[in-house]
């Protein structure tokens, strides 16, 4: 390999290491992280670890630094296990960032990075007590070598990207489908920068491939930072006002039908009260899946975001009214149906209101005022039955 490019391909990486540093550097200063953004650290951690694992193998390639039997298979043995390291922690950064359930219990997260850890053991045995099957003659990586770099990494790829693919195309997720899309999109083209990269070694496409591929989804991270609720994973108000303003300037959505649905939480200060905040934060969870669920069931698209509280909203383009009040009654009676499911120790129900609007965000908030006071003639409409 000539000493130009040498250096070249460590110039490369190393502008790859900064970007990685700086965004590492930004989440491990956040305070109070979460623990998607302490999956990231330790990707971007394994990024930057890779990619000077990647400078000395180009420096042992160069010859500037001696190739033996030590060098080589330290080298390679680094590029394994942050390899896969890598592909684990992106796997499960994925399904956190996807608001899955499991693998909020840490617990899970262990048993997820097992395969990633039992690659570490493996490749350990091969180069301690078996390195001639590790490393040809010439200190090359051999095919054996190759099959076990790349199957576990290989594993966490398919598994992230069919699981994206399996909820990009769901209805409720229809708000974070280019995200989700991108999620199962982002390793499939990582891992053909790196057979570019294997066939074509005079471009350090691998290590560019994988910085712009994580820069964006950093900055749609950050995006949903400002436009996601966090805890239910809908949209907050910044993202439902930015919603009605997309909605009035397509064309002849100055014009159209548009219902706002307000649904509010029957008693929740007293599941708080009574079953503490985390409880109270499930039953919030759980009504964002019952919102889901029930507007899944629609041949019109939805829009559902978390107004504040325990407050929720939905918006449909339709001037078909017997849709929406089949609608409002689908929403308290799955959100019943889930918390029955759940085997709640108290009982979940909604009041739902409606109204609709055609023009502007001007006309939009005078809807949700008559949605609000509709949900309110519901809510003292159930407490009468109560009685």
């Amino acid at each position: 390999m000539q000493i130009d490019y040498t250096m070249f391909y460590i110039e490369a990486n190393i502008v790859c290491i900064i970007l990685f540093a700086i965004m590492l550097y930004r989440e491990a200063a956040t305070v109070g992280r979460q623990a998607k953004q302490v999956v990231f650290i330790n990707l971007a951690i394994s990024y930057i670890l890779y990619f000077s694992s990647d400078i000395i193998w180009v420096l042992i390639l160069g010859e500037v630094i001696p190739r033996t039997q030590f060098t080589a298979s330290l080298v390679n043995y680094s590029n394994a296990i942050l390899l896969s390291a890598i592909t684990a922690c992106w796997f499960i950064y994925v399904e956190l960032s996807q608001g899955v359930s499991y693998i909020t219990i840490f617990k899970n997260r262990i048993i997820a990075f097992i395969p990633a850890m039992a690659e570490v053991v493996i490749m350990a045995v091969l180069f301690i007590f078996f390195p001639g099957l590790a490393l040809t003659a010439d200190y090359e990586m051999s095919d054996l070598y190759y099959v076990f770099f790349i199957t576990i990494p290989t594993l966490y790829i398919i598994a992230s990207s069919i699981r994206s693919f399996t909820r990009a195309f769901k209805k409720e997720n229809y708000a974070v489908r280019t995200q989700y899309i991108l999620c199962a999109v982002y390793p499939v083209v990582i891992t053909i920068f790196g057979i570019i990269q294997t066939m074509w070694l005079e471009a350090p496409v691998f290590c560019f491939g994988c910085t712009i591929m994580m820069v964006y989804i950093y900055i749609i991270s950050l995006n949903d930072q400002v436009s996601i609720d966090e805890l239910t994973r809908l949209n907050n108000r910044t993202q439902l006002t930015k919603y009605v303003m997309s909605e009035h300037t397509r064309p002849g959505g100055d014009r159209a039908t548009h219902y706002v649905l307000m649904i509010d939480l029957n008693k929740f200060k007293q599941i708080n009260d009574v079953y503490g905040h985390v409880e109270g934060d499930m039953a919030l969870r759980r009504t964002a899946d019952a919102l889901k669920v029930a507007c899944a069931g629609l041949t019109i698209r939805s829009f559902i975001a978390r107004y504040g509280g325990d407050e929720f909203i939905v918006i449909l383009k339709t001037d078909d009214e017997p849709t929406i009040t089949a609608l409002c009654t689908s929403i308290k009676n799955t959100l019943v149906k889930m918390n029955s499911d759940a085997a709640a120790a108290y009982e979940l129900t909604a009041s739902v209101g409606y109204a609709s609007y055609v023009g502007d965000i001007k006309e939009f908030q005078s809807a949700v005022a008559k949605a609000d006071e509709a949900l309110y003639e519901d809510k003292k409409a159930g407490r009468a039955g109560q009685k």
